[in-house]
């Protein structure tokens, strides 16, 4: 019997393989483990979302969503480019990276942290310490929060998906019960934000250490990773900037209740999208090992192929949508609209494997270039659209810039 099924499995991924024009059995082998991941940490993300949507005031939502906003524009100082750069160094098989990347990550961090302080100071000064507070709070957090990350991007260019995902869904396990836990019991968000920040840390210390001690590294060293590390945060400067500024702008212009609204409508086509992410995150590792004309043949039909299947995807995740916010977020009716606009963009997520086929190749120039020429426009659209038609403008705006990058990708990745 169960040979029977297992040779049906065989013949479906075949022909999804035939249809695709793709390696669908790794897909499915290493995949396995990151759509595991990723439905498990969905539904952490969800009962999160839910969480805060009916214990915590809009208000003090709002706030919370604001600082982590402001932090993660200063998380750029942490080097936020390593990810796909230690990926990159690692399976082209210059493993020796864990502790050269944490030091560089740490040392650029500083600087965003004293960056953090400063605001911090402005809102001391001006009498606001409860916004002074949270401040401290994430300077505090900046140098560790991603930098003791490092071990997952190694665990991914080895290809160690199983060990990845088990480690990474036991840290959000324990960030999100730690949270759940402080807004069950109190409504600060001196206590939120610790709760956010803290465990986060220990986690990922500890899974760190007993991830690195399962897997065997070898003693190569490419200096260069390290510039890798730093040119990929510096393209990334614009794009984290628009991605964030959404999010401060709805504070300062239409308040912390807007905020939260916005937050909550964004939440669901994240979850969906980080569920996307898994065939990209498996393609880094694989791009990197093969040459270039063999990855440009056919990838612009497998792509078109995805986008088709991504629209079937959004279309039956719009109409679930006003179920879940009936049944589940009760206060936030009037966020249904906007979280179906924002499944717009899932649509078109398959055009990210250029993206990943320029990052695998370590092609720097050309990304500096899209990030330059695409960014700025972004940054441009998003501050209209919010000024002049707020929470709605915030939205359309979003949809618009989240297409305005991939054009340029496809251009330089056909000029690989």
């Amino acid at each position: 019997m169960f040979a029977k099924i297992e040779n049906r499995l065989k013949q479906s991924l075949l022909k999804a393989e035939g249809f695709l024009k793709t390696d669908i059995r790794y897909i499915a082998k290493q995949g396995s483990w990151l759509a595991g991941g990723e439905v498990l940490n969905n539904i952490l993300g969800l009962i999160l979302i839910i969480a805060f949507g009916n214990l915590v005031p809009a208000a003090t939502y709002g706030t919370y969503k604001y600082v982590l906003s402001i932090y993660g524009i200063f998380s750029l100082f942490g080097l936020s480019g390593s990810g796909p750069a230690i990926i990159k160094t690692v399976a082209e098989g210059n493993e020796n990276i864990y502790s050269p990347a944490i030091k560089v990550q740490i040392k650029w961090a500083l600087l965003g942290s004293l960056s953090l302080i400063l605001i911090a100071s402005y809102y001391f000064i001006n009498n606001n310490f409860m916004l002074g507070y949270c401040f401290i709070i994430a300077a505090l957090a900046l140098p560790f929060f991603e930098s003791l990350n490092t071990y997952q991007h190694i665990l991914a260019g080895k290809k160690r998906f199983d060990l990845q995902i088990t480690y990474y869904t036991g840290t959000r396990l324990v960030s999100a019960l730690s949270l759940i836990a402080v807004i069950f019991f109190t409504k600060n968000v001196l206590a939120i934000l610790a709760a956010y920040f803290l465990p986060y840390i220990i986690a990922n210390l500890l899974f760190g250490s007993l991830a690195l001690k399962k897997i065997e590294l070898n003693d190569k060293f490419d200096p260069t990773s390290i510039t890798y590390i730093k040119h990929l945060s510096f393209i990334n400067i614009i794009s984290f900037v628009v991605s964030y500024l959404d999010g401060i702008i709805i504070f300062h212009f239409l308040g912390p209740v807007q905020l939260a609204v916005y937050s909550i409508a964004s939440a669901p086509a994240s979850r969906v999208q980080s569920f996307f992410s898994i065939v990209p995150e498996l393609s880094l590792p694989k791009y990197g090992e093969r040459p270039v004309e063999e990855i440009r043949e056919g990838l612009s039909k497998k792509v078109l192929k995805s986008i088709v299947i991504c629209t079937l995807i959004v279309i039956a995740f719009v109409s679930v949508i006003p179920f879940f916010f009936k049944w589940f977020l009760p206060k936030y009716i009037g966020s249904i609209f906007y979280a179906q606009l924002l499944a717009i963009p899932l649509i078109w997520y398959p055009l990210s494997l250029f993206s990943r086929v320029l990052l695998a190749k370590g092609a720097t120039k050309f990304m500096f270039r899209i990030g330059l020429l695409s960014s700025i426009p972004q940054l441009v659209i998003m501050l209209l659209a919010i000024y002049y038609y707020g929470l709605m403008g915030a939205i359309v705006g979003r949809i618009i810039v989240s297409g305005m990058t991939y054009p340029l990708v496809y251009y330089y990745f056909k000029k690989l």
